[in-house]
């Protein structure tokens, strides 16, 4: 599969404030900060939540860079089924509905998510074994970009239907010249989904990521 970067709009639309705002501070004491390679029990411990919010932010430093978010809904083999089980700014909904992306964001900063991904589990189909959430730099060989020059990249989980902030992972690691990273991964248990906070820098790009994640035909 080929993936072309092509032109990108800005999309003129309403984004939800930062979870990290002061006036969401009354959920703080919910939400869990975790670490490179630690995993939740998401769906145990929350019991009632369904439909979530990932969002990817960053901050400004200097010359604007174009973060962008994508997942990989993958079988039990890690591989994806079809070119339309990858969900990003080109191909925003899953052929089952559970997955939409919300658009893309060019610049960053801000106190908001700057990319988003809403999904809603109990319609995940039922041959995706695990989601993994990965961030990629538009256009990162032309302009020399890498994240190494991007400050306060983080990736949250919010329940989408009370708002409230599940975990945060700040992408705090020393990423110099890495122009990928795979960010989470959510797994499906039996009856559960865990996730996992990956946070694995790569020198790959979207194209590259897609010839890992191969189709299994």
């Amino acid at each position: 599969m080929r993936i072309t970067n092509g032109s990108k709009q800005e999309k003129d639309q309403l984004l939800p404030p930062r979870k990290n705002e002061k006036e969401d501070a009354p959920h703080e004491v919910m939400k869990k900060c975790l670490i490179k390679g630690q995993k939740l029990d998401l769906t145990k411990d929350n019991p009632n939540i369904d439909q979530i919010h990932i969002g990817l932010g960053w901050d400004l430093t200097g010359e604007p860079i174009d973060l962008d978010m994508q997942v990989f809904l993958l079988n039990q083999e890690d591989k994806l089924l079809s070119p339309n089980h990858l969900i990003y700014y080109h191909q925003q909904q899953s052929l089952d509905g559970s997955v939409r992306h919300l658009g893309d964001h060019q610049v960053g900063g801000g106190y908001r998510d700057n990319e988003m991904i809403i999904m809603q589990l109990s319609r995940v189909s039922p041959d995706i074994h695990k989601i993994v959430v990965t961030a990629t730099i538009h256009d990162e060989h032309e302009r020399k970009h890498h994240f190494g020059q991007v400050t306060n990249a983080y990736v949250n989980l919010t329940d989408q239907i009370t708002q409230q902030e599940i975990c945060t992972f700040q992408l705090t690691e020393d990423y110099s010249y890495c122009t990928s990273i795979i960010c989470a991964e959510l797994i499906r248990g039996e009856d559960e989904w865990k996730i996992s906070a990956t946070g694995q820098g790569t020198t790959l790009d979207l194209n590259d990521l897609c010839r890992i994640y191969r189709f299994a035909s």
